[in-house]
């Protein structure tokens, strides 16, 4: 294979797609902290709605050590920006306070 295959899948950073978006998160009971990464173009569900949300995203997060369940639901509009989110058993948190 050629270098520019791996430089391709391992070469940029997180944050330089334009068609990724990190979601941070933490559990209510345990306290155990997610980064999710959700593909754009891959991981949204189009609702083929003419009003309210072109796409969203459901997705349940369980912990390493906490049988809780967390639950995202997030809206995005034709343009793939969000335009709602929702949490349950969990908050959302910063990028910050995750890497802390």
């Amino acid at each position: 294979m050629n270098s520019g295959f791996f430089k391709k899948l391992f070469g940029k950073r997180e944050g330089d797609s334009p068609g990724m978006l990190w979601v941070y998160s933490q559990c209510d009971k345990c306290g155990e902290k997610f980064r999710t990464l959700i593909r754009k173009y891959n991981d949204l569900t189009p609702t083929y709605k003419v009003d309210g949300p072109a796409y969203i995203l459901k997705k349940e997060l369980i912990g390493a050590s906490c049988p809780s369940r967390i639950n995202l639901h997030l809206e995005f509009d034709r343009s793939y920006r969000k335009i709602s989110e929702e949490i349950t058993g969990g908050h959302f948190i910063t990028e910050e306070e995750y890497q802390s």
